[in-house]
């Protein structure tokens, strides 16, 4: 798919949308309970596993979306260090949310917010006045109408500590006395359940949140999945580790270039469990 080309962008804006997992204050009444109990840490650790994003409706709007905030540096430390986001969550390209469908609210007085309720386009808008000042946000919204939105690649993934990892994933079956794949417990004595961690995981860039230097360290796919860290998780599952998942290193962290644009995907498998 071809991205747009939205051109330079200047020291105000940046080509980043994030998807933070976590923050203070309240939630839209719509959102779950189970989702709202959640830690940042495993609201991020239920996106990566299912690959999809979990869409509600904001406050005052009725369609339900994924929010994004569009951050640069400054900003990004001004939400984490002053606002209270979260370091958690999923970063996303402009350019890939106006693919989609998605696109940056409009900041509006209440005669005009009231318009764009009448119109049925309340989802697009955030009422702004005195009481009600979120410009702070510089919020996007990717809409939903189905309530989900899958994920093939993603810009990268923030997390506020860089020793945390995802949960593993099931990712099939394998014959521990041959090591070659089987269909199932039925097909051998000694079939195991073979688990990963998280595709997106294992492909992204991994963006952590150095909070004494305030800003971001990146680092390439798969080089925070250290070698015998998940042997030695699986181990304690009595599951069997892929090959290609031992073989991962750690390294120093890199600027990835050429950065990889990310997608979203178009036919999302259904929820497992909510964000």
């Amino acid at each position: 798919m071809t991205m747009l080309d939205l051109g330079i962008t200047g020291p105000a804006q940046s080509d980043y949308l994030y998807h933070f997992t976590g923050r203070e204050g309240r939630r839209p009444d719509l959102v779950p309970d189970v989702i709202q109990g959640m830690s940042a840490q495993e609201r991020l650790d239920s996106i990566l596993r299912e690959g999809q994003f979990r869409a509600f409706p904001p406050f005052g709007a009725t369609t339900p979306c994924v929010c994004f905030s569009e951050s640069p540096p400054d900003h990004l430390k001004y939400l984490i260090g002053t606002r209270r986001f979260s370091p958690w969550g999923i970063v996303t390209h402009r350019s890939t949310l106006l693919t989609f469908g998605g696109g940056s609210v409009a900041y509006v007085p209440d005669s005009v917010y009231a318009e764009f309720q009448q119109a049925g386009l309340g989802h697009w808008s955030v009422r702004t006045a005195e009481g009600s000042t979120w410009m702070h946000e510089r919020e996007w919204r990717l809409p939903r109408a189905k309530g989900f939105a899958g994920i093939s690649s993603v810009q990268a993934i923030l997390v506020g500590d860089i020793s945390w990892r995802p949960s593993l994933v099931e990712v099939g079956w394998v014959d521990r006395s041959t090591g070659e794949p089987v269909t199932g417990e039925e097909t051998s004595p000694y079939a195991e359940q073979v688990y990963e961690l998280p595709r997106l995981w294992r492909e992204s860039a991994i963006w952590v949140w150095d909070a004494r230097a305030e800003a971001v360290v990146r680092y390439g796919p798969g080089t925070l999945s250290p070698a015998g860290e998940c042997s030695a998780a699986c181990s304690l599952l009595r599951v069997h580790v892929l090959p290609c998942q031992r073989g991962l290193r750690g390294g120093p962290p890199t600027d990835m270039a050429p950065e990889k644009r990310p997608a979203l995907s178009r036919a999302p498998k259904p929820a497992a469990r909510s964000r």
